[in-house]
This record gives structure tokens, sequence and C-alpha cells, in this order.
């Protein structure tokens, strides 16, 4: 039986790739191809988030994650940071019947490509070498089981390709790549793209054992842990640490050994003296602490008592002219706190201006 498209469908049109049908059609998946469909449906509109793809297809961002990555692969989607591959030049039109043609789209804003920090060069293996690797090695077969244990569903090409490229291209053991997955599992992250990012960054530390393994995980769990209850004592607001705050957690809990309490008043100094959230602020805060052995809630009280008694001394003895408060009438503060804490890490103190 034959069939052929509606002519009385084509209200609307958008251009796809050629090499969509002639070299993909076999290998990719549902997902995959409304993926890409939707894109090119809205690609007039420049940049789409995973998150916009997840809500109008129906299906996670670690799966949206997963399938992009098929596409990216062949140069056909561009991930923000990255060089984009030689364009596409042939492309199948759809021409409506007895139709004028379509209005030119609105070209998205001109590609900008950012900084790209280096990464290990790697390149996942197709499907034949897949079948191949397979057959030559009850280690990958292994993996490919346990894999599938630990997530509870099928792992497929994409899967497949990722935890191999993992194992020769990384040069994690299968050991290792299954506490990986379980890692990320355990954070609710079970798709391949999240996998393979911890994969290359335990390959980067050089993390190839177990030991490592339970190290790195043992350390981010206990960044993860102080992350939220800082949320929980401060106006902090998102649910997860960047990368940069999460360096900054890693040094203030591992090479200052500071705790939670201990930090949440670094953050009331930042508050305080610069009216916002900074973590610079913050870092210097931490590491001025670190350095005059301030470990504790009673230190901080002993270094600004310290502060106040050498304010004290320095300042004149009142004259006798001067008039004396009477008792119970408010004093004002001895000494400056925020002079206090600005000296302490290092910030030139500019005292308010008086008013005329």
């Amino acid at each position: 039986m034959n069939y052929y498209i509606n002519p009385l469908a084509f209200t609307g049109i958008f251009a796809v790739p050629n090499s969509v049908v002639d070299d993909n059609i076999r290998l990719a998946s549902a997902l995959q191809l409304k993926t890409l469909l939707y894109m090119l449906r809205h690609s007039s509109e420049g940049r789409i988030s995973t998150e916009e793809l997840s809500k109008a297809i129906g299906y996670g961002e670690e799966d949206i994650s997963d399938a992009l990555i098929f596409w990216e692969e062949r140069g056909l989607v561009v991930k923000d940071g990255s060089a984009p591959a030689a364009p596409v030049t042939s492309i199948t039109e759809a021409v409506p019947l007895s139709s004028p043609p379509p209005a030119a789209a609105v070209s998205p804003a001109p590609f900008q490509p950012q900084r790209k920090i280096e990464e290990i060069p790697v390149t996942k293996p197709n499907h034949e070498q897949v079948a191949a690797r397979l057959q030559e090695s009850e280690e990958l077969r292994l993996l490919f089981a346990e894999a599938q244990n630990i997530l509870g569903k099928t792992v497929g090409y994409d899967g497949q390709s990722t935890l191999i490229m993992m194992h020769d291209s990384y040069g994690l053991p299968v050991e290792v790549i299954l506490m990986a997955i379980e890692y990320n599992k355990n954070k609710g992250k079970t798709g391949f793209a999240s996998i393979s990012k911890t994969g290359r960054e335990w390959s980067e530390l050089e993390i190839d054992s177990i030991e490592g393994a339970i190290e790195y995980i043992e350390e981010h769990n206990i960044v993860d842990e102080t992350w939220q209850k800082l949320r929980s004592m401060t106006e902090i607001t998102n649910k997860n640490p960047t990368q940069k705050q999460k360096r900054f957690l890693t040094a203030w809990i591992k090479e200052y050994a500071f705790n939670t309490d201990m930090i949440y008043f670094a953050y009331e100094e930042a508050i305080d003296n610069t009216g916002k959230i900074s973590f610079e602020y913050m870092d210097k805060v931490l590491q001025n602490w670190y350095k005059n052995s301030v470990k504790t809630p009673q230190d901080i009280q002993r270094e600004k008592m310290k502060w106040q008694q050498q304010q004290q001394k320095s300042k004149p003895a009142p004259s006798k002219n001067v008039k004396q408060k009477p008792p119970g009438e408010r004093r004002e503060p001895t000494f400056d706190v925020s002079a206090f804490t600005q000296k302490a890490i290092g910030i030139k103190y500019v005292p308010p201006k008086e008013e005329d």
C-alpha cells in the first residue's frame, strides 16, 4: 500500500536538512527525531533550552540532553560554548502545491562562540564498533548489564556508546564507571549526558580506583549537604551551587575545615558590608579567620573584643571640659564593626562623611 503527503497540510513549512533522512533515519530514535523536529520548527526563535524542549515533548531534561548529543555529534545541533561544525548546505524544503512561497524566516542572532575550555578529545564509537567491542569484551557486557540494573532501564545505543567511550577513551575501569552511574542516580540524574560529564571529570582528576571515587563522592556529598543547610539559613535561592560556588565550598570545608555555622557568619559579614550575597567577600573573610586561627563563633567574638580594646587604647582621653553624659543615657559604640571587618580582610576603610 502506498501513501502520499496531503497537499492541504501545507499551511506552514520549515526546512529539514537532507542528512536527517539520508544518513540518520535508521539510526535516530523516536525521541531524537522529535527533539530535532521541534528545534527545526522553532529555529527562527533563536536558541532553545532543554527545559523548553522537555515541556514541549514530554520527556525529562536528562533524556532530552542525551537526544541532543546524538545530533550534536552529527553536526546538526550546536551547544552554547562549542564551535559549530561546517554548515549544512543541502536542505530539503517542502513546497506546498499551488501556493506562494513562504515568507523568509527571521534569522537568529549570529553565533558568538565563547572561549572553549579544553576537554579530553574523544569520539563515540558507531554501531558497528559497539557491536564489535561487545563481541570481544566480556567486561563490557558485564558493564552494560550492571548499568541497566542500576538505572532500571534498557541501555540503548547512546548509552552503550557513552559507556564504551568512558572505558576506552577516558580510561576508567568498569567498577569506577558503575560508581559514576550510581553517584548520578542518587542525585536524580539518570541521563547519559550527566554520567558522561562525571566520567570526564573523574578522568581529568585521575580518579581510576574505587578508593578515589569514594573519596570524591564523600567530599561532594558534604558540599551538597552544606549547601542545603546554607539555603535554609540564608537568602540563597538556587537549588544547587554553581561550579564556582562549589569550588569555594570545597576549599572552605576541605582546606580550611570550617563548618556550616562559620560559613554562615562569613555570609552575614558579606551581607552587612556589601549588601549582597558575595562568595568572593566570604572567601576573604574566611581566609583571614583561617590565618588568625578563628575557628568558632567564640573566636570571632574574641577578635572583635581585641579590636575594641585596641580602639579604646588608641582613642585620646576626653577633655575635662567636655560635659559627661548622665548615667543611663545611650552611648555610641566605641568601635566600628564595619571598619573592623573591612580592615581584617584587607579592604581600606573609608569613614562616612559627617552631615552639615
